[in-house]
């Protein structure tokens, strides 16, 4: 857990670095002191709404985990999902596409007794109940909103990245459904196309031959954890709503940052929201740590269309500090806090154990 850990301190130095570096070219291509008196006259009353709303998003995020941790495994209080959320975003924000949070939780859960087996269908389950929130709420935005975007961002391209987006959650999404669900798909991807990649010319000196069996037992498991979830009806429509639930708020936090500017959002709200959306949406295959630099120039991009550029800068800054920078001390926080105890393994397996011995 220590070398996880020490693994990404560069990464958590390059994210800082990034930012910096954006946040200095944006200031430095801008009127800072313009944008400085913008943020300075800030109304507080909807700064607050912004942070209290991030504040829910937070907790619904740790209250999903701690729900399905919960049906599996025993002795887990909801301070230790709320630690390990937090801890987890923060290494979702320095890795590239958001890729390291989940080995985290798998180490994490580990480190504290529970076997990996059991650690890998929480975090499976956790993963697919967003992916497949993410991918109903795309859907309807997309429905009712993408030919609103499409006129306004219409000949600069941008509307393109929309679409892309969208495609590679619901590939992704079905990718994993299939893989639990599908033995053609398994075979098709496993017996056909992989064992036949790894004999190209250029392949064979990686040796793939000798990792197949290993990639085998992990889809023949996920299928197999899968599968066992699925019994649990109501755990996964109560998960996928709190899923949607939280997105919607997350994507709240822009409105509110731009009404705490002083802008006039009236007839725009909805609008607003879905732009939030369609930024999260494009952010998603961006493969920097956090996004960083792809975020920032979306945000513009989208918002563009509604307000003027000082108040955009503004209010881009201020969604970044909160969404993410913010996140990333709370995470970074967490981690020194976190129960690190092998505590949780005889309070699980010790029935086993016992009936096994006897």
């Amino acid at each position: 857990m220590k070398d996880f850990i020490r693994k990404y301190k560069k990464n958590f130095i390059l994210v800082f670095l990034i930012g910096f570096a954006v946040y200095f070219f944006i200031l430095f291509k801008n009127d800072a002191e313009e944008i400085k008196n913008k943020i300075k006259d800030i109304q507080i009353p909807y700064i607050l709404i912004a942070l209290l709303l991030f504040l829910i998003f937070v907790i619904l995020e740790s209250l999903i985990l701690h729900i399905l941790t919960v049906n599996k495994v025993k002795g887990i209080k909801f301070k230790d999902s709320f630690q390990v959320n937090l801890a987890t975003q923060f290494f979702n924000s320095v890795t590239p596409f958001a890729s390291g949070g989940h080995p985290f939780q798998v180490l994490y859960l580990n480190a504290r007794g529970i076997k990996i087996k059991d650690s890998t269908s929480i975090i499976l389950m956790n993963f697919i109940s967003y992916s497949l929130s993410f991918v109903i709420v795309g859907l309807v935005f997309l429905v009712f909103k993408f030919q609103y975007f499409n006129n306004l961002l219409r000949g600069q391209g941008y509307n393109y990245l929309l679409l892309i987006g969208f495609g590679v959650n619901i590939f992704a999404t079905s990718l994993t459904f299939f893989l639990a669900f599908s033995k053609k798909i398994y075979h098709l991807l496993v017996e056909v196309i992989w064992l036949k990649i790894i004999h190209w010319p250029f392949l064979r000196r990686f040796n793939l031959e000798n990792k197949t069996d290993n990639i085998v037992k992990t889809i023949d498991d996920f299928n197999h954890e899968i599968k066992e979830l699925n019994k649990h009806k109501l755990l996964w429509l109560e998960s996928v709503s709190l899923q949607i639930i939280r997105i919607l708020i997350n994507n709240v936090i822009p409105l509110f940052i731009f009404l705490a500017l002083g802008e006039n959002v009236a007839g725009n709200e909805i609008n607003l929201v879905v732009g939030a959306f369609f930024v999260a949406m494009v952010m998603s295959y961006i493969p920097s740590p956090g996004a960083s630099g792809g975020a920032e120039g979306l945000f513009y991009i989208i918002f563009g269309v509604f307000f003027d550029r000082v108040s955009i800068i503004a209010a881009m800054l201020l969604w970044r500090f909160i969404t993410y920078y913010f996140t990333l001390f709370l995470g970074f926080g967490s981690l020194f806090t976190l129960n690190y105890k092998k505590d949780l393994y005889n309070i699980n397996y010790g029935e086993y154990l016992e009936t096994n011995e006897s």
